[in-house]
């Protein structure tokens, strides 16, 4: 008997959650951590992303966690620690906890998480189910209620396609922010790679991020991915609502930010490295509605069709 697809993923679903909650009562008790902010970083690994592509991604992230301003951004909040965990994506059944809930409050901790990305083995992956990150995200929050509790709770989602697979977008990106989960996107914009979608800024900022402050750091090309993860810790973990605006402020000044028939390559000089090195910090928009608010699936999301498959 073939079962429905919608059960399979409920299942897929349930069988990581029950992962989840079995390692967490295996464990010896501990005492329960409080922290100013739980993060799960979620990584596109689908089969547009190649090994190279995925790896300046890992040393990016990697690279971003040891920047003196972002650890300052730690050690700022109240309780001047946060809680992250990482997750690979594609689709559903590929789906992977990499790295499990580690406390970042200082040089050494953060050099830690850094060189747990860093040696991160590529997860295989096919299409790319955005629904099934959050998912699976906000599981992975849920089941460390017990040991970790947190002011803030966030996902972020770093990816180069639309949701073509997994459960409808829409409906999961409601029930996640409805859980107190702030979303924020990094779609990835890379117009020589093969994965490139244009408008992809336009289709995160209206169906992947979400939430009480949510915002996209746009990323240009694989190689300006530290800057824009840099630039989007800070802005996260500080929760600095004031650099928010003055980043769109800048934006709108320099003209980054301009219509789609300007051209795919929305801001040029917005790109990360230039923010590395003292350039234009990279391109920030706003989480809300546009003309994707109605179209957050491509084909239906349900497995995809009409030559997606690549994304």
């Amino acid at each position: 008997m073939t079962r429905p697809r919608g059960l399979m993923r409920s299942l897929q679903l349930c069988g990581s959650l029950m992962a989840l909650l079995a390692s967490s009562s295996s464990a010896p008790a501990a005492q329960q951590q409080q922290v100013d902010l739980k993060l799960v970083l979620a990584t596109d690994v689908s089969g547009s992303i190649d090994n190279d592509e995925l790896q300046l991604e890992r040393e990016g992230t990697a690279g971003a966690f040891l920047d003196p301003d972002v650890i300052k951004a730690i050690q700022s909040g109240a309780l001047g620690r946060i809680a992250v965990a990482m997750i690979d994506f594609s689709s559903p059944q590929f789906d992977k906890v990499v790295i499990d809930w580690q406390i970042v409050h200082d040089k050494a901790s953060a050099a830690a998480f850094a060189g747990a990305v860093h040696d991160l083995p590529r997860t295989p992956g096919r299409r790319t189910s955005v629904s099934s990150a959050l998912e699976l995200g906000s599981l992975l929050i849920e089941a460390s209620e017990k040991d970790i509790v947190a002011t803030r709770k966030a996902i972020d989602v770093a990816g180069d396609g639309p949701n073509n697979d997994g459960n409808a977008m829409q409906d999961v990106h409601d029930k996640t922010i409805a859980q107190g989960i702030v979303v924020n996107g990094l779609p990835i914009m890379d117009d020589q790679a093969n994965g490139y979608y244009p408008d992809l800024d336009k289709y995160y900022a209206a169906c992947v991020a979400g939430g009480r402050g949510s915002f996209v750091v746009v990323v240009h090309s694989y190689k300006d991915f530290e800057a824009a993860m840099r630039h989007k810790l800070i802005l996260e973990i500080s929760q600095n609502e004031t650099q928010i605006k003055q980043a769109m402020n800048e934006l709108t000044q320099k003209n980054l930010v301009v219509k789609a028939a300007a051209g795919p390559r929305v801001a040029q000089a917005g790109q990360g490295a230039q923010g590395a090195q003292g350039g234009a910090a990279p391109q920030v928009l706003r989480a809300g509605p546009n003309e994707f608010s109605q179209h957050c699936d491509i084909a239906g999301g349900f497995g995809g069709f009409g030559g997606f498959g690549r994304f």
